[in-house]
């Protein structure tokens, strides 16, 4: 069903104030009112639209030029989601006031980073808000058209963050979140691809080892924390993300109870969208069980609080407390979220582990040189390496 616009005009209630005109969407029987920021005396409004002419009132004039561009742009809007798929009269008046569909990239990179944030994936929408930050830095507070953006571009942004001493994985972490952004625009017909990122740097680097050794692992393990809550807590979650074969911090907060079915975790990555299923293992009940009783919202851990559901904040903790259980430890290099994802893939590894499996079993999202040859992995044989690795004799 096509959408019809109309402009309508709202008298001001006091006396002696402008109105303001809006327009009128309806589709599927559903009516919505955007203001516009146009205003109107009733007379003016009478001028406007009525048969006595107002080319001599060069403020009318512009208000109808204004309006004429206003119902152009929202048309266009209508005819690039028509294409697309159906649509509501809510999601065209969000898109339409966000000005997400003007042309330019960084309206259209708040929408992405917006439905991100629906969609649950924070993380995501949090590394596309600072590569935008950095992008919008470097052409110094202007936008820019997504049809100006070309590789010559691109490159020079490239430069300017290794001028600025930004280290190459976080130049690949930009260009791969403003690569995605751009590929959307693309494919919603905001533009014609130019290939903008061709060349610039998004790989990922050799970076310093993050993993430790199995007796490091055992040494935090029997650590004695039990004058120092907030760190026994911290600790357990750490060997629970461990045990889980390396589960992020953001998908080990927010899991729920209706999470373990039949003996199984079963999740949904935040990064990429894949489903996991872990064997629950003794190790992971006792620690669930221990702090059962301090849940909220029927979630499997008590990492969210009533005072705190931020898991940016409590990952900001999380780290911190494992920074000074490193110290108290005696640690060379701290600890941190990455730690126990990496320590279980490189311990999976020097037991024998094919790499198929390891990939699998920790949903990792290169698929080109895994799954190419890897249909599927039979259930069992990812819980046998994960029950041989959390073993921890």
């Amino acid at each position: 069903m096509a959408t019809s616009i109309k402009l309508k005009f709202i008298p001001s209630k006091i006396k002696g104030k402008k109105g303001v005109i809006c327009l009128q969407l309806i589709r599927n029987r559903q009516i919505k009112l955007l203001r516009t920021r146009f205003r109107l005396f009733p007379d003016e409004w009478d001028k406007l639209f009525g048969n006595s002419g107002f080319e001599s009132q060069g403020y009318l004039q512009s208000i109808k030029s204004g309006l004429d561009a206003e119902l152009m742009q929202l048309a266009d809007l209508i005819r690039l989601l028509e294409t697309k798929s159906n649509y509501t009269v809510e999601e065209l008046a969000e898109l339409y006031a966000s000005n997400s569909f003007n042309g330019y990239f960084f309206p259209f990179a708040d929408y992405v980073i917006k439905s991100l944030k629906t969609d649950n994936r924070q993380k995501t929408a949090t590394i596309l808000q600072t590569a935008k930050t950095s992008f919008e830095n470097f052409l110094c507070g202007q936008d820019i058209s997504l049809d100006k953006i070309d590789n010559d571009l691109m490159q020079k942004y490239e430069n300017y963050l290794k001028h600025k001493g930004v280290m190459k994985n976080t130049i690949s972490c930009y260009m791969r979140a403003l690569r995605s952004a751009y590929n959307q625009a693309v494919k919603r017909g905001l533009t014609t691809q130019k290939n903008p990122f061709a060349g610039v740097f998004t790989r990922i680097d050799k970076t310093i080892k993050r993993a430790v050794s199995e007796e490091i692992i055992i040494q935090l393990k029997n650590m004695d924390l039990s004058s120092h809550k907030e760190l026994a807590f911290t600790r357990d979650l750490f060997m629970f993300s461990f045990y889980m074969r390396g589960i992020s911090f953001i998908d080990m907060a927010n899991l729920r109870k209706s999470n373990i079915r039949n003996g199984y975790i079963i999740y949904t990555r935040s990064k990429t969208r894949q489903q996991l299923t872990v064997k629950l293992e003794a190790c992971m009940q006792e620690i669930i069980s221990r702090y059962e009783s301090q849940t909220i919202d029927d979630y499997l851990l008590s990492i969210y609080t009533t005072q705190n559901h931020n898991n940016t904040s409590q990952l900001r903790n999380y780290n911190k407390r494992l920074k000074r259980i490193s110290e108290m430890l005696g640690f060379e290099k701290p600890l941190s979220s990455y730690v126990s994802r990496h320590t279980w893939a490189t311990l999976a590894l020097r037991k024998g582990i094919s790499i198929e499996v390891i990939s699998e079993s920790m949903g990792h999202e290169n698929e080109t040189t895994t799954r190419i040859y890897l249909a599927s992995l039979e259930q069992s044989a990812v819980d046998k390496a994960n029950e041989e690795i959390i073993r921890l004799k």
